[in-house]
């Protein structure tokens, strides 16, 4: 907000000011008072009322325009074109993403032994699936009867609202879930609706630490936080875990899928987390496992991963 120019925001309110008719919310006595009160700060040098300013009465105000803005515009655009080229990326970034998920670990068994074929064989079973999810068409309607719907926030950016628990698909899913039995266990918002992009700055903060090489991220989203601890730590491998396909097709709708471009940053789709739960096995010092709670809340909560946070359930008795 600070990064506004005068002019900007001399803009914004003459515009306010001068069509009534849509910003008929606003009073022009209350925008004139806004920026008489920011010219009196300013022309006094009271740098500090500025900045109360700007945060208690500026930021409030932009917000709502832009919030006016959304709710009498068809802003929320698919691009079909987009969205199929970030599942093809999506698609390949997976693949590499379990190729070094695989390269990490031990092989079960040895080369040709009945159990090392028959780990391979699931895994080439779990990749025929997998793409299969990914590459079936994302339909709306579905998805906002399952409880999905995507939202703009009031800074402008996209949130996202998920039914409570993850919906199950797919031969990898132990259970099945149906539309109506998640509507009825509820829906979160899976990042805040006001600074995402603050939010996940905060976040992926409190994450890094200067010893840590690898981060192992549990939740996607729409992909704030982990977007924030690549720039925290961008020579950091951040290995992404979700267990929803919705969430990674939205991901790829509703977004710059910016992750994707980045060779540090892997992605897994892990539906019943058992990937996860056998690298949470490995004890290493340079490597941290990043709890993204929105998404916990919606997973599969394994043994494993429950211990990492065990604070959850006095979070759910508040």
């Amino acid at each position: 907000m600070i990064s506004l120019t005068g002019d900007g925001i001399s803009g914004i309110c003459d515009a306010v000011i001068k069509d009534r008719d849509y910003f008929s919310d606003f009073s022009t006595e209350s925008v004139e008072e806004i920026l008489t009160k920011l010219l009196e700060a300013k022309q006094a040098r009271d740098y500090t009322l500025l900045a109360d300013l700007y945060e208690m009465q500026l930021a409030p105000f932009i917000c709502s325009v832009q919030e006016t803005i959304i709710k009498r515009e068809d802003l929320l655009v698919f691009d079909e074109d987009s969205y199929k080229k970030n599942i093809k990326t999506m698609r390949a970034k997976i693949d590499v993403s379990m190729l070094r998920y695989d390269a990490d670990l031990p092989p079960v068994g040895k080369p040709g032994s009945e159990a090392y074929l028959a780990h391979e064989d699931e895994r080439e079973r779990f990749r025929v699936n997998r793409n299969a999810l990914l590459e079936e068409p994302m339909l709306p309607e579905q998805l906002l009867a399952q409880g999905y719907t995507v939202e703009f926030t009031s800074s402008g950016l996209m949130t996202l609202r998920a039914p409570l628990k993850s919906i199950a698909s797919g031969d990898q899913a132990e259970t099945k879930r149906t539309a109506s039995s998640d509507k009825e266990a509820g829906s979160i918002y899976l990042h805040t609706n006001m600074r995402v992009i603050n939010e996940g700055f905060m976040l992926a903060g409190s994450w890094y630490s200067k010893d840590i090489t690898e981060y192992d991220v549990v939740g996607l989203g729409l992909g704030y936080h982990a977007a924030e601890l690549v720039n925290l730590a961008p020579s950091s491998r951040i290995t992404v875990y979700e267990s929803d396909m919705n969430i990674i097709k939205l991901y790829c709708a509703f977004t710059d899928a910016g992750l994707l471009m980045d060779p540090n940053v892997f992605i897994i789709y892990d539906p019943d987390l058992k990937l996860l739960d056998r690298k949470l096995e490995e004890d290493r010092k340079s490597r941290k496992v990043c709890i993204h709670y929105p998404s916990f809340r919606r997973m599969p909560h394994t043994a494993g991963l429950s211990e990492l946070v065990p604070w959850s359930g006095l979070v759910e008795k508040c």
